[in-house]
């Protein structure tokens, strides 16, 4: 009886150490001994909560804003009669760029010279019959007919004028006789000539893109920045960059605003960062850049570095469940500085949790040994 008593003892027990093996497995729980504690050297501690300043790298491209970045067109069709200038030339607003000729542009010259004429004809009609009322010899009909001549002559000669000047025309210069037989195309911005897309004698019309001009003065980085980074991205903070093809050009520059938006795909939103001078450099638009954006101090939950371990690309931390027993507790990490990193519990843990702050790689080297007999 006494015997059958003590088996049935110790297969509970069996079943039972069994069970709490296996549980320890499943759940990453290492069991240490006192003596083992103490041989290692395991300090304890907790999550403080630490004023921590960091950095965040990104990628992005060199980029300009419609505003800067222009399509050179013709407003009027015809054939490429000269271009005047050479990619990669620096060029102003309003230069001119190329000629384009067409025989419409000499008729629209000639009907402006005949409207001018006529409104000089209406302008001296209405003076002579003005003359003429003040001194009570004229007739009032008269002198409303000269008016709604000259009136009719002078919304003609406007509108003539405006389509002249429009295609870059001197009005001044078609009023004395002198006829042009091509339009200039003028630059709409100021910067540097990019690539020329026509030739001499290409016929062209009015959706016909000649050349695009771009001003790389006006540059800025557009970063992307994962999900997790964005709380952290505030509208000042400094940047430093570096080219990817170029490592020995470094630039820096101040984030100017953050986009609102988040990309599906990559899970990251745009950092738009304005550069602050960069004379000498060679930059041109969609440029790969590395950047490392310097965030400001804030107070977050921390752990000293050597708390935190790595295990198949993931980070954890063991926290005490008493007994000498230790769970292994995955985390996110952010800022590091000065020893300490910024932490961030994947499940619930209890602030006033004890947690391994020193010889941590020593439980995770155990635990592995464990699984493996296992």
């Amino acid at each position: 009886m006494i015997a059958l008593s003590l088996l049935t003892v110790s297969c509970k027990n069996e079943v039972k150490q069994a069970e709490e093996e296996k549980e320890s497995h499943e759940e990453n729980v290492v069991e240490l001994t006192e003596q083992q504690l103490n041989t290692i050297g395991v300090k304890f501690g907790h999550v403080e909560q630490r004023q921590l300043s960091g950095t965040i790298n990104a990628t992005g491209t060199l980029r300009l804003s419609p505003q800067d970045r222009a399509d050179v067109t013709s407003l009027v069709a015809g054939i490429t009669k000269r271009i005047l200038v050479k990619e990669g030339q620096a060029v102003r607003q309003g230069q001119t760029l190329a000629l384009v000729e067409n025989t419409e542009i000499v008729a629209l010259q000639k009907d402006y010279l005949v409207a001018s004429r006529q409104l000089s004809l209406a302008r001296q009609a209405l003076q002579r019959q003005q003359d003429i009322h003040e001194q009570g010899a004229g007739v009032g009909k008269n002198l409303q007919q000269a008016k709604a001549e000259f009136d009719m002559a002078s919304v003609t000669e406007q509108g003539l004028r405006l389509q002249l000047e429009q295609l870059g025309i001197s009005s001044r210069q078609v009023a004395q006789g002198h006829f042009s037989n091509a339009a200039p195309v003028r630059s709409p911005i100021s910067g540097v000539v990019g690539e020329i897309l026509v030739s001499m004698g290409s016929y062209l019309d009015s959706e016909t893109v000649l050349m695009k001009v771009y001003d790389n003065k006006a540059l800025h980085a557009d970063l992307h920045v994962f999900e997790s980074d964005i709380a952290s991205i505030h509208i000042g903070q400094k940047v430093t960059m570096q080219l990817s093809d170029q490592s020995s050009t470094l630039l820096t520059g101040t984030v100017s605003f953050v986009t609102a938006a988040l990309d599906n795909e990559s899970k990251s939103a745009s950092v738009h960062v304005k550069l602050d001078s960069a004379e000498g450099a060679k930059l041109l638009p969609n440029m790969f850049v590395s950047a490392v954006i310097h965030c400001d101090e804030q107070t977050c939950d921390a752990v000293p570095d050597e708390a935190i371990v790595m295990s198949a690309n993931r980070k954890f931390v063991f926290v005490s469940l008493g007994s000498n027993r230790f769970r292994k507790q995955e985390v996110v990490t952010g800022f590091s500085q000065q020893g300490y990193t910024q932490i961030t519990f994947t499940d619930s843990v209890s602030p006033s949790s004890e947690i391994v702050i020193a010889k941590a790689f020593y439980l995770e080297s155990m635990l592995a040994d464990h699984g493996e007999e296992e």
